[in-house]
C-alpha cells in the first residue's frame, strides 16, 4: 500500500523570482519591436515621419481594442482553470503572432496583426494574478513593485538590442527575435513556477463570470484604481509615436534604430529604478501621497523634451519623465491585489487590463493624431495635461486610501 505524499507548499519567493525573470524576458521581447513601429510603417508604406507616427498610433489603438475585448475573459478563465496555464497561453500565442507580424507586407496587414496580438497576449495581468494568488498579503505591494521593475528592465534593454537588430538585420528579424523571447519566457514558467490551484467547487452559470467582472469594474474600492491605471498608461504612451521621428531630427538621421533604442533604454532604466524606489518610499510616506507627488513631478519633467534641441537633452528629459512616472503602475497594481476578493485575482487584474487596454489604445492614437495636427513636440504638452489629470484623480478618488493599512 502506497501513501500519497502531500503536495509541497508553493514558495512565493521562488515563484516571484521566476516570474520576475519571465516578465523581463517577455517585455524584452516586446520591446525589440514596439518602439520601432513608426519606422516599420515608413518602410511598408513609404510614409513621412508624421504619417508613420499616426499609423503607429492607430496600431496602438487596435492593439488596445483587442486587449480590452479579451483580457477580462482570459482573467475569468484563469480563475477557473489555473493562472499558470493562463500565463503560458499568453506567452505562447503572443510569441506566435508577434513572430508572424514580421511577414506583414502592407500597413493594413500590420494593423490586423496588432489586433490579434492584443487579443491573445496580455501577459502582465496574467503574471500579476499568479503572483497575487501565492504572495502573503503584507508583501503584495513589494511583489507588485518587483514585477513592475522586471517589466521596465525589459523595456530598458529591449529597445537597445532591438535597435541593433533592426539596423543590422531589419525589422523582420526583430519580430522573429520577439517571438523567441516570449517562448523562452514560457519555458522558464514551465520549469520553475509552481501553482497550488484549486478550481471552483461548484460550476457557475454561463453569465456568472460576466456578473463578477461587472461587480469588480464598478466596485467603489477598485474603480478609482482602474481609472488611475488608464490615465497612467495613456500618459506614458501618448509620446511613443513621436519619439523615433524626433530622435531622427535631433540626432541627424544616422543609425535611427540604435539612437532610438538608446533613448528608450534610458527611459526603461529610469522606470525600473522608479518602480523599486516608489514601493520603498510609499512604505513611510503613504501610497496616495507618493502617487500625487510623482504625477506632479512627471508633468513638470515633460516640459524638458518639449524644449530640447539636441539628442542629449531629449534623452535626459524622457528619462526624467520615466523616473517620476515609472513606479505609478506598480503602486496601483499593489493596491488592486490588496483589494481584490479572495480567489478573484485573475478577474480583478483582467478587469484592470481593460483599463490598461483603453490607455494603450487611446494614448498612442491621440499622440499620433497630435503629431499630424500640431507636430512632433505637441505630444509633450499632452503629457503635461495627462499627468495633471492623474494628480486630480488621485486627490479626488483615492482620498480614502491613505487611511487604510495598504
Amino acid at each position: 500500500m502506497t501513501t500519497e505524499l502531500p503536495p509541497r507548499p508553493v514558495q512565493w519567493k521562488a515563484n516571484l523570482i521566476a516570474l520576475w525573470v519571465a516578465q523581463v524576458g517577455t517585455t524584452l521581447g516586446f520591446s525589440f519591436t514596439f518602439p520601432f513601429y513608426p519606422l516599420f510603417f515608413e518602410e511598408l508604406g513609404g510614409l513621412t515621419e508624421e504619417r508613420a507616427a499616426f499609423w503607429a498610433g492607430v496600431a496602438g489603438w487596435v492593439f488596445g481594442v483587442g486587449m480590452g475585448l479579451f483580457s477580462p475573459i482570459w482573467g475569468v478563465l484563469g480563475d477557473r482553470y489555473g493562472r499558470k496555464l493562463n500565463v503560458l497561453r499568453a506567452l505562447g500565442l503572443g510569441g506566435l503572432f508577434l513572430a508572424l507580424s514580421g511577414f506583414a507586407e502592407t500597413p493594413m496587414q500590420l494593423l490586423a496583426s496588432r489586433f490579434v496580438i492584443g487579443a491573445t497576449s496580455g501577459v502582465v495581468p496574467t503574471i500579476m494574478a499568479l503572483v497575487a494568488a501565492h504572495t502573503p498579503r503584507e508583501r503584495l505591494t513589494f511583489a507588485s513593485g518587483m514585477i513592475q521593475s522586471g517589466l521596465f528592465l525589459g523595456i530598458a534593454l529591449g529597445p537597445l538590442f532591438g535597435g541593433l537588430i533592426y539596423d543590422a538585420l531589419g525589422i523582420r528579424a526583430a519580430f522573429l527575435a520577439t517571438g523567441g523571447a516570449l517562448w523562452a519566457s514560457a519555458g522558464v514558467v514551465i520549469l520553475l513556477v509552481r501553482e497550488d490551484f484549486r478550481p471552483p467547487q461548484a460550476a457557475s452559470s454561463f453569465a456568472q463570470p460576466f456578473v463578477t467582472l461587472w461587480r469588480l469594474g464598478t466596485s467603489r474600492d477598485l474603480l478609482p484604481l482602474y481609472a488611475v491605471v488608464f490615465l497612467v498608461l495613456a500618459a506614458n504612451l501618448v509620446i511613443q509615436p513621436a519619439v523615433p521621428g524626433l530622435v531622427e531630427r535631433v540626432e541627424g538621421g544616422s543609425g535611427t534604430g540604435t539612437a532610438s533604442g538608446v533613448v528608450f533604454a534610458g527611459m526603461g532604466a529610469a522606470s525600473a529604478a522608479s518602480a523599486v524606489a516608489m514601493g520603498w518610499i510609499a512604505g513611510w510616506m503613504g501610497v496616495q501621497r507618493v502617487l500625487a507627488i510623482s504625477a506632479a513631478l512627471a508633468a513638470c519633467a515633460a516640459l524638458i523634451p518639449y524644449f530640447a534641441q539636441d539628442y542629449l537633452t531629449l534623452g535626459l528629459g524622457l528619462a526624467a519623465i520615466a523616473l517620476f512616472a515609472g513606479g505609478l503602475s506598480g503602486l496601483v497594481n499593489g493596491l488592486i491585489a490588496l483589494r481584490a476578493p479572495a480567489g478573484r485575482h485573475g478577474a480583478a487584474f483582467g478587469t484592470a487590463q481593460l483599463s490598461h487596454a483603453f490607455g494603450v489604445a487611446l494614448g498612442p492614437l491621440v499622440g499620433g493624431a497630435a503629431v499630424i495636427g500640431w507636430g512632433l513636440r505637441s505630444v509633450f504638452l499632452l503629457d503635461v495635461a495627462a499627468f495633471a489629470l492623474v494628480l486630480v484623480v488621485v486627490a479626488a478618488l483615492l482620498g480614502g486610501a491613505q487611511g487604510r493599512r495598504e
